[in-house]
């Protein structure tokens, strides 16, 4: 018998198949590991380049903040805090620790975050999470602009586009005050492009549709920073109910009770100055035009609003000194609430200077675009609307042009880099 088994032996020695697949067995799962290491990961590393860009954005959007009008460190943290938050709803459930402080005497924001994820592998080694981490420091540098801003705290729509209308402010920042969840709405094909749009409670739209930048929700709210402005003085009436019909007309400033109706076909000229509209509108319709260089217009009374017909040609400018430097609209700060200041005009397209409003709803609904051969406009309004097609073009050009620009909005604070 041993003489029949040992060549079996030998036999069973030199083959080497079941030796290759005894070592394949053992090898399996060490491979099955390694793949599940390498596709972890690969996943960690996508979400480290998610949580990164988020710090990123954080830190550019914090910096901004604090270059604003009324800015404080706790204003700048929590704009900060909210870019993260928002930017990680969209791809990850899993909550960051995040730290923003300002630093190097108030010329830069550190944004810091920390995430913790699930580890698949980690679990194995008794470590069942991993934590991701990402800073960035944000410095501010040259200048930065406030081109619009919608004052009313609560209302829905504060700053709302509806029905194909466009507001182009691709070199300046638009802000909404309200703390409404649709605070900031833009709507069926409605286009809002800024450099930087921010919202103190949320908006309504879709991003990258409807708006460009994705605006930040939860900002705070920004102060009137033309409250402090004193308004001119109103003395007595030097004309009364005024109306151009027609004809070819040079007005000078003074006081205009009862308003200014300009129409049918009438080109108005206006010398440099301040017209107060008291107690009555100033309307330009009917083909009439109306063009001027360093006026303002004061609207005093219940009645005194503005209405730019849409046959209307309109070319103006804020005045370059005086009680109105750089405000082209002031609407009397104790006016009735929510009076409608329209621009219906399909040839307005010099509006320079500062449209302030801070009672009255202003309301854009040309065809055509609106304020695009402006060297600069600014909006503060308690309400903002555009409807209907119009393009709202807010330029940021200061340095092209001599009228001022009033303190607290345009260039109030500074550009931002990613120092890190």
């Amino acid at each position: 018998m041993a003489v029949h088994v040992l060549p079996k032996l030998k036999a069973f020695a030199a083959d080497r198949r079941g030796g290759i697949a005894l070592i394949f067995g053992f090898a399996l799962p060490v491979l099955g590991i390694g793949a599940a290491a390498v596709m972890e990961y690969s996943s960690l590393s996508r979400q480290r380049t998610s949580l990164q860009r988020a710090v990123d954005g954080a830190a550019l959007a914090a910096a901004r903040e604090l270059s604003l009008v009324n800015a404080d460190e706790t204003r700048v943290a929590t704009v900060g805090r909210g870019v993260i938050v928002s930017s990680l709803a969209h791809g990850s459930t899993v909550p960051a620790s995040v730290s923003v402080a300002v630093i190097n005497n108030r010329s830069a924001v550190e944004v810091q975050a920390s995430q913790a994820v699930g580890s698949i592998m980690g679990k194995l080694l008794s470590l069942p999470e991993a934590e991701l981490r990402a800073a960035a420091t944000a410095t501010l540098r040259g200048s930065t602009r406030l081109c619009m801003l919608g004052l009313d705290p609560s209302l829905a729509g504060t700053v709302r586009l509806t029905k194909d209308a466009r507001l182009t402010a691709e070199r300046c920042s638009v802000y909404s005050n309200s703390k409404s969840t649709i605070g900031l709405t833009a709507q069926m094909n409605a286009v809002l492009k800024a450099e930087r749009i921010c919202s103190s409670g949320g908006y309504s739209g879709r991003r990258g549709v409807n708006f460009s930048p994705e605006p930040i929700t939860d900002c705070p709210q920004i102060e009137d920073p033309l409250a402090s402005r004193a308004p001119p003085f109103v003395a007595g009436c030097d004309y009364n109910n005024r109306q151009i019909l027609g004809g070819v007309h040079k007005l000078s400033p003074g006081v205009y009770c009862g308003g200014l109706d300009v129409k049918n076909n009438a080109k108005v000229t206006l010398s440099p100055g301040i017209y107060i509209m008291n107690g009555g509108p100033l309307t330009v319709s009917q083909g009439a035009s109306l063009e001027g260089d360093y006026v303002g217009f004061y609207f005093r009374g219940q009645s005194a609003i503005l209405d730019l017909g849409v046959d209307s040609t309109i070319s103006l400018s804020a005045p370059k000194d005086g009680a109105l430097a750089g405000i082209l609209f002031f609407e009397d700060p104790g006016s009735p609430p929510m009076r409608r200041f329209s621009v219906s005009s399909d040839n307005a397209r010099k509006l320079l200077g500062t449209i302030y409003l801070p009672k009255a709803s202003f309301y854009v609904d040309a065809n055509k675009p609106v304020a695009d051969l402006s060297a600069y406009t600014v909006v503060v309004a308690r309400q903002i609307e555009l409807s209907a097609g119009p393009n709202l073009v807010l330029n940021a050009n200061y340095g092209s042009t001599d009228v001022p620009v009033p303190k607290g909005v345009g260039p109030i604070g500074a550009d931002v880099n990613l120092s890190q």
